[in-house]
């Protein structure tokens, strides 16, 4: 069950309305009961996993309540990494260490587990790991309740795919129970709506293209890489922030404040604003937690240089288990490294062509630059292999410009995927001044009705689903 699929549309209308029905003293469990079978829905196979973090989790928090205790901390941190490692990176790992033997002259055949992963082990294990941490560091006390532990673990909005919740912003609303109320309850509708079409409408339009293009880049044209590149950056962010979207949404229409995850990213002027702005959630748990305690910048430029390439490496494998996610890390932490280094240079530049440094081309310019940056990076994250994205970057320095061959859209699909960016841009520079929800409340009432129902409308005809649709197909389920 996941938020574009029929099983949610019933489930979701009853889980609110029990939580606003039920007294304050079952609030907190019907949640917990909604989110258990939220979970089970996905697989009963993996409820003991998350079940044994609840219970770990909250014991540490538990033990720590006589003091700070570091190798509770650190026996959090130890057990939540080995079970990643085991589920995610085992197999990874073991034919990698068979490759460097053989390379070496020893024949080794890697061995292959048939290991199942259960759904949102990537979320709720940082979730778990930064609760035990905050509660060592004094920023909130254990949790006594353990119901209260279990549904902040398995909020069903967040659990699946994020956004990823911090515990001193998640649980004294879980303690408070926010009442449901019409402008909450309307207002997150409205961003589920606006999530369902940048899913239905772009992300899935533009992902035809991009799986086209990158499944046999040698048989198309140095234009049609070039699109399929770009259509696979704007792709995963329709898709992972229309994913946000509907998850805060859906808590918002309880009354509960999700993360948010994205601001408009595309908007940056460098790749370190860009990842200010991208995956929030995930990006502000790796500097607290990570990039802070392996010394931040206090430590000199060189310090601060590796540790962003160390936070950016474990980043690119914490996507997933392969040799172009590391490398899409990597190129990221280049980036910002680089971008440190030449930043004096590149200033001297501008003022020397007489280009204002908060002036609109100058603005523009580093927006275009960032998203080529970006778009170059994500070929990695996106290819099957590192030989696809040397075949993508190949067929873009040396192939032809252009092969007549079909790309999976028409033009009339391409039409439709470029109004709708245009809106989702129009969208994205309202946003810089004020919130897209709280534009929409400020409306008269013929207005809202107005632009909800467009946003039906438009999903409802423009929207890629019907037979074959895959409820399922979120980039991000498989992290």
């Amino acid at each position: 069950m996941t938020f574009l699929s029929l099983p949610f549309f019933v489930f979701f209308p009853a889980v609110v309305l029990g939580y606003h029905l039920l007294p304050r003293s079952c609030k907190a469990g019907w949640l917990l009961l909604a989110s258990w079978f939220f979970y089970l829905c996905a697989g009963a196979e993996y409820a003991p996993f998350l079940l044994a973090v609840i219970l770990f989790s909250y014991g540490e928090g538990r033990l720590m309540e006589r003091g700070p205790r570091r190798w509770a901390v650190v026996g959090t941190v130890a057990l939540c990494a080995g079970m990643l490692f085991v589920f995610k990176y085992l197999n990874f790992a073991c034919s990698l260490a068979a490759g460097v033997l053989s390379a070496a002259g020893l024949s080794v055949s890697a061995p292959v587990f048939d290991l199942i992963l259960p759904a949102g082990i990537s979320f709720y294990l940082f979730e778990a790991m930064g609760y035990v941490i905050d509660v060592y560091r004094g920023k909130l006390p254990a949790q006594r309740n353990l119901l209260r532990h279990a549904l902040f673990l398995s909020f069903f909005p967040q659990l699946l795919s994020g956004p990823i919740a911090r515990a001193p912003q998640l649980l004294p609303q879980l303690e408070a129970l926010p009442p449901v109320t019409w402008d909450t309850l309307r207002g997150g509708l409205f961003r589920f709506l606006w999530g369902a079409f940048k899913k239905l409408v772009l992300a899935d339009r533009l992902a035809i293209l991009v799986q086209t293009v990158f499944a046999a880049p040698g048989e198309f044209g140095r234009v049609q890489i070039l699109m399929a590149a770009a259509a696979f950056s704007l792709q995963i962010y329709c898709d992972f922030s229309a994913y946000s979207d509907m998850a805060v949404g859906t808590a918002k229409a309880m009354g509960f404040t999700l993360i948010e995850n994205f601001r408009a990213p595309y908007l940056a002027r460098s790749i370190q604003e860009f990842w200010r702005r991208w995956h929030i959630s995930l990006s502000t748990w790796f500097r607290d937690y990570l990039y802070f305690p392996l010394g931040g910048s206090r430590r000199g430029k060189v310090r601060t240089r590796v540790n962003i390439l160390i936070v950016f490496a474990v980043s690119g494998l914490w996507h997933g288990a392969g040799l172009t996610y590391l490398v899409w890390g990597l190129l990221n932490g280049a980036y910002q490294v680089a971008g440190s280094i030449t930043a004096p240079a590149r200033r001297r530049v501008r003022a020397a062509v007489g280009l204002k440094e908060d002036g609109a081309l100058t603005v523009w310019l580093q927006r275009g630059i960032t998203f080529v940056l970006a778009t170059g990076a994500w070929v990695f994250f996106q290819a099957a292999t590192l030989e696809t994205a040397g075949q993508m970057y190949a067929g873009l320095l040396s192939g032809p410009l252009w092969v007549f061959a079909s790309i999976g859209l028409d033009r009339w699909d391409l039409l439709v995927a470029l109004a709708g960016l245009l809106l989702l841009f129009a969208a994205d520079l309202l946003e810089q001044k004020r919130p897209l929800t709280e534009r929409w409340l400020a409306l008269p009432a013929a207005g809202r009705w107005a632009a909800a129902l467009a946003l039906v409308l438009l999903t409802v005809v423009f929207g890629c689903y019907g037979p074959g649709y895959d409820a399922q197909s979120f980039i991000y389920f498989q992290y």
